[in-house]
């Protein structure tokens, strides 16, 4: 037991711990409750802005749209997007100059804007401001002069300028292009170019003449390079790569594609050139634009454009950003239909110059699992996966032809059977210019499948199939021209896409054959939300000798292909033989044909979206993929877009398959995938 003057001490601890806990409290809460208001601006209220309205000072329509000026008021009643203004006669003053700007901008030069209209409330706490605008006429674009352009791209730059004589006018749009222009010079080899805008106005025959001044110096060459935030690499390794000569010529294409170089060495995060060329930079989003600025030695007493005194070398910095020495990168996907549902885990490892600058290793692994929801004795549920093992050595073949050394495990889940595959062999990559690229690989290949076969004699030589494992030596080439806006949810542009696989036979394997893959993919946009998508691809398999390995039989259908089937079920079916524990196999074809066409509904940075597409396509046994006729089916289907991640949920209707239309009281005629990943 405790002493009393004990007990009496740590009472009064714990009497000096609760007032210390109150105050704290009470300090807290005071700080909580207590909203200061901001150091006001000059002329500032506590009147609020109920409505702002733009009206036509003769009544009726006012012809130019303006309905995103309401964003860019100083005075406004505040939504969910935009803060409120509270009234301000000084902003109200900067309102009115806005309102002038914005109709002079799109060619109204002679716009008057009225003082507002103020309505009041009757308690004085409320207002709402009516601008009363007399347009006046449009203005017109009366000329276009180019002047000081090399002789030799007068047509090009001209073909550039993003309006005709007659056009209304877009100040904005218009002053910009002069970035186009000089940078249309820059990259012909004229590294300091620039181009000015300048515009005269006609007021009796409302017509705005549009200039533009082109400087573009002298040819120009590389000077100086030097190297900055290299640290594991030695700096002359990044110049090499980066193709880089002192008195070389210079170029901004050249810069370019040097940077993409360099960061597709695989040793770089980035890289960035920076030239002490005398360019306009403008970063994007800046307004509003100038024109370009010129200083007084740059005119002369009659006005005229006085060329600047430039070297021909230009200097650069190169600054780049080391990529980790390790990497692991994780993900995961998922795809279902009513066939089948699988999910999928993987994992890239990347161990960067592990064996020196620019050699690398690449650990590369998937593990997923299938479940068929087929009522099918053959059908296979199960896991299955696939393993990379990669060397790299950037830069070996002259300086961006990169060699690789490649040995891959390969456990697939068809319809019916299992395709297990081993494979080594090298390689060759490079990318010959953003967005187009070229790979090449020569691959020895052992494949078997597990719960092939049952076939008989007839059937199998009347589709070119083989139930034995196949030994092969191939060589695959693959070619990609890649334009698109974005590569995950594009709304214009074009990828172009053209593989192909030979095997020789004879003395190298078991199988001969050509396997050719061919993809066309184009977009359009329609508008700032909608777009238009088509895609049309397929495989044939040509020059056999009558035996076709089953991993080079083409399959179709599934959330990523005609959506009018389940995954890998677009596709000829062979009859089995008596006996077998089969009755019919999806067996591949010869042949394959899958085109979309899709109208998507993607507004900017929204959680979601919808899509309407139609898919037509056939696979076929020998060389014409709508030999049985072609099979189509149209649907819809929303996207959600969660964390950059597109998630699809497509419900589609089949409407001919082989040729035949389809009952549509029949279940199995409706579908409805899931697909986590690119929308083509």
């Amino acid at each position: 037991m405790r002493s009393r003057p004990h007990q009496e001490l740590i009472a009064h601890r714990g009497t000096l711990l609760w007032r210390l806990t109150a105050v704290i409290c009470a300090l807290l809460f005071a700080l909580a409750c207590h909203h200061e208001r901001p150091e006001r601006l000059p002329g500032e209220t506590d009147i609020d802005v109920s409505a702002v309205h733009i009206e036509s000072a003769g009544g009726g329509a006012l012809a130019l749209p303006h309905s995103e000026l309401f964003m860019l008021l100083g005075l406004r009643p505040g939504s969910l997007l935009i803060t409120k203004r509270t009234f301000n006669e000084f902003r109200l003053a900067e309102d009115r100059r806005r309102l002038v700007s914005w109709w002079q901008s799109y060619g109204y030069f002679d716009v008057e804007v009225a003082e507002p209209k103020l309505d009041w409330a009757k308690d004085k706490k409320s207002v709402a401001v009516t601008w009363r605008v007399a347009e006046g006429a449009p203005y017109h674009i009366g000329s276009i002069t180019l002047k000081h352009v090399p002789q030799a791209h007068q047509a090009e730059l001209r073909r550039l300028v993003p309006f005709k004589v007659g056009d209304g006018v877009d100040l904005e749009e218009y002053r910009l292009a002069r970035l186009t222009l000089a940078e249309h010079l820059q990259r012909q080899g004229y590294g300091h170019a620039k181009v000015v805008s300048r515009t005269f106005i006609d007021k009796k025959q409302k017509l705005l003449h549009w200039f533009y001044y082109a400087d573009p110096g002298p040819l120009t060459r590389i000077g100086a390079v030097v190297v900055e935030g290299a640290h594991r690499l030695p700096e002359r390794s990044a110049i090499e790569r980066a193709g880089l000569s002192e008195g070389e010529p210079y170029s901004l294409a050249l810069k370019e594609k040097a940077e993409l170089d360099l960061v597709d060495s695989g040793s770089y995060a980035s890289a960035a050139i920076k030239p002490d060329a005398d360019v306009d930079r403008v970063l994007p989003g800046d307004r509003p634009d100038t024109g370009g600025d010129l200083n007084d030695q740059q005119v002369d007493a009659a006005g005229n454009l006085v060329p600047r005194k430039l070297p021909e070398t230009v200097n650069m910095r190169l600054v780049v950003v080391e990529a980790p020495r390790t990497q692991l990168r994780l993900r995961a996907g998922a795809e279902a239909d009513p066939s089948r549902g699988d999910t999928y885990v993987g994992a890239r490892l990347w161990l960067r110059d592990l064996l020196g600058p620019y050699h690398h290793v690449v650990l590369d692994g998937r593990v997923g699992y299938g479940v068929s929801w087929k009522d099918e004795d053959d059908e296979l549920s199960g896991p299955y996966g696939e393993a990379l093992v990669r060397y790299i050595k950037s830069g070996l073949f002259g300086r961006i032809g990169d060699f690789r050394l490649s040995g891959r495990y390969r456990d697939l889940l068809y319809p019916g059977f299992q395709l297990r595959e081993v494979a080594t062999g090298p390689g060759v990559r490079s990318t010959l210019a953003p967005g187009v690229f070229l790979e090449l690989d020569t691959l020895f290949r052992y494949e078997d499948t597990r719960a092939f076969g049952g076939f008989a004699p007839a059937v199998q030589g009347d589709f070119d199939l083989t139930t034995e494992a196949s030994k092969l030596a191939e060589l695959d080439a693959s070619f990609v021209w890649d334009k698109r806006n974005d590569p995950i949810e594009p709304s214009s542009g074009h990828l172009v896409q053209l593989a192909a696989a030979f095997a020789p036979g004879g003395a190298l394997g078991t199988e001969r054959y050509l396997r050719l893959d061919p993809e066309l993919r184009g977009f359009a946009a329609l508008g700032d939300s909608w777009s238009l998508g088509a895609r049309v691809g397929g495989a044939w398999v040509l020059a056999d000798d009558g035996a076709v390995p089953t991993s080079i039989r083409a399959f179709g259908g599934g959330a990523f292909g005609h959506r009018g089937f389940g995954r890998l079920r677009l596709s000829p079916e062979a009859t089995c033989a008596a006996g077998a524990t089969c009755t019919t196999e999806l067996v591949g074809g010869k042949s394959l044909l899958e085109s979309t066409l899709e109208l998507r509904f993607l507004p900017f940075r929204k959680p979601f979206g919808l899509a309407v597409f139609g898919d037509v396509g056939g696979a076929g046994k020998d060389a014409n993929p709508l030999e049985d006729g072609v099979a189509a089916a149209v649907g819809f289907g929303p996207r959600l877009r969660l964390w950059y991640l597109p998630i699809s949920l497509d419900f589609s209707v089949r409407l001919l398959n082989r040729g035949q239309t389809e009952a549509f009281d029949e279940l199995d005629t409706y579908l409805v995938f899931l697909r986590i990943g690119e929308a083509f």
